[in-house]
């Protein structure tokens, strides 16, 4: 066991290498079968084909005239088609009429095509005179006609897996005929406050006290990107009660822990889960902030110790936490965060060898989106984060970016 409290690391990681390390060591989640209208935001497990063609019937795609197309072919505005109409074609109902060769018949638009047309002439170019239809503009065979399968084809794979289930996707589905899909089963995430400064949120804190939040900034975000959180609760910075944190938190898919990663004197969490038998990725992170993250492996789960403070708790999940509960999905987007571009406003240095999540905030311009860098960025200020849109993450191989460079932005949109 080798222990960082008061040495300091003696060797931090890169967010690359660790995540190079933990994602193709993680299990996925096995199936379940699901209603397809309960499925939101639910990741695919195995390509979901299509049961029946979309549409599956040939239906008129404007209101208009069911006709034979071969009857409109030498109309014109001077010499128009004269067609006998036999009937109506309405939505919703199969058609009790069929059209010959000389006749038609009026349609809606979506309502099965009757037999024997083969196309629909728009209602803008026909008139009616004494129960005859004339018709001054040809149609090609088909035309206005949306044909049986032309969205989707019995068979097709309409949702691939390790796709996300949106609003779309559902209603695609279900026109489809399938009511119910197999998805990945949701991790279930312990997550632990641990600290003996901490209190519930429903206490007063008192002088030294600290409200105890992370656990619920956590949660949420765990509900955010797929998993299920189990919350053990606060436990003091005590070797005995935070090995009864650890002994449950395992019992669990993955087990996330905030406090007690640093070099200080009671920050035990890294010590006590190497007690268990932790195989330690890192102990200590290029990146800023969210430096103390410390990584482990017991018996194939993964358990991640975050930072106490509440800034860097969050920087740390979305880059490590957030993509193995994706990857434990199967999920095809690790990082389904919307990014956009935008202009710096100022200068902001960087050091190099180092990682560093720059909160901004973005505005329109004449110039187009400009991205602001908040002044009070500390770990702690959990209002840098309410504050700013996104993060920008610069990069360990350079020194910074300058004022009016273009850089990418992580949208705080949770959306996905």
């Amino acid at each position: 066991m080798s222990s960082v409290r008061m040495k300091g690391f003696s060797e931090r990681r890169t967010l690359k290498e660790v995540l190079e390390e933990v994602l193709p060591a993680l299990p996925r989640m096995p199936p379940e079968r699901v209603p397809t209208v309960s499925a939101l935001g639910r990741i695919a497990y195995g390509d979901i084909k299509a049961e029946r063609d979309v549409p599956h019937f040939d239906r008129a795609a404007m209101d208009g005239y069911a006709v034979v197309a071969e009857d409109t072919f030498k109309c014109s505005q001077e010499k128009p088609a004269k067609l006998k109409l036999v009937g109506e074609c309405v939505v919703g109902k199969t058609p009790d009429v069929e059209v010959r060769k000389g006749e038609a018949a009026q349609i809606s638009t979506g309502a099965p095509m009757p037999k024997g047309a083969n196309a629909v002439v728009m209602v803008e170019y026909t008139s009616i005179s004494e129960g005859d239809l004339y018709v001054y503009r040809p149609v090609a065979p088909f035309q206005n006609v949306s044909r049986k399968g032309e969205d989707v084809k019995a068979g097709d794979v309409v949702v691939a897996d390790g796709d996300v289930i949106r609003p779309q996707e559902i209603g695609l589905l279900l026109q489809c005929g399938i009511r119910e899909i197999s998805v990945a089963v949701k991790p279930k995430v312990a997550i632990a406050s641990t600290g003996s400064e901490l209190v519930d949120v429903n206490e007063e804190p008192g002088v030294g006290q600290v409200v105890a939040s992370n656990e619920h900034v956590l949660a949420t975000l765990t509900r955010i990107y797929g998993g299920r959180p189990v919350y053990l609760g606060i436990f003091p910075d005590e070797r005995n009660a935070l090995r009864i944190a650890v002994e449950k938190a395992l019992t669990f898919d993955m087990a996330v822990f905030s406090g007690g990663t640093s070099v200080g004197k009671y920050d035990y969490m890294s010590d006590i889960v190497e007690e268990f038998g932790g195989k330690k990725v890192a102990h200590g992170l290029t990146i800023r902030p969210g430096g103390p993250t410390a990584v482990f492996f017991v018996s194939q789960k993964p358990v991640f110790c975050l930072p106490g403070f509440p800034v860097a708790a969050m920087i740390a999940f979305e880059s490590i936490v957030a993509p193995s509960i994706r990857k434990m999905l199967g999920a095809r987007k690790l990082d389904p965060r919307p990014v956009v571009e935008a202009v710096l406003t100022r200068r902001v240095p960087s050091t190099l060898g180092r990682r560093d999540f720059l909160r901004v905030k973005l505005e329109e311009s004449e110039k187009g989106l400009v991205a602001i860098p908040l002044m009070a960025a500390g770990s702690g200020i959990l209002s840098s984060m309410t504050r700013a849109d996104g993060v920008v993450e610069i990069p360990e191989d350079i020194e910074g970016f300058d004022e009016g460079e273009k850089v990418k932005v992580k949208l705080f949109q949770y959306f996905f």
